[in-house]
């Protein structure tokens, strides 16, 4: 199949585009704190960051540098997390819920 391409305008034969990513695909403040969040507590429960790195599948330098804030958590990173927690990705993302507020019908427990 031909292609046709116009021609580089002078000086820019080498030009690379520079790209950022969008700010729709970045996790908030909030989603970034449950997620550090979530990987100290995964630290906790699975005793080390190298256990927890092979069941992540990521290098546990990476993880800790996230977890202690010194790196920036992805929407890829979520979903990990998620997996090695065994909770939905809603539930990790989204706010606490109070207890004393069914999940089902919105009552307030205790109150009749």
């Amino acid at each position: 199949m031909l292609r046709l391409v116009e021609a580089p305008i002078e000086g820019q034969e080498n030009a690379r585009p520079t790209r950022t990513p969008s700010q729709i695909l970045r996790l908030t403040q909030a989603e970034t704190d449950r997620v550090r969040a979530a990987l100290r507590n995964l630290r906790r429960a699975y005793g080390t960051w190298s256990c927890l790195s092979a069941v992540m599948g990521i290098a546990s330098n990476t993880i800790e540098n996230i977890a202690s804030g010194r790196a920036n958590a992805s929407y890829a990173m979520a979903v990990r997390v998620a997996k090695a927690a065994n909770v939905t990705i809603e539930s990790l993302l989204s706010p606490l819920k109070s207890v004393e507020i069914c999940p089902t019908c919105g009552a307030r427990k205790g109150a009749r």
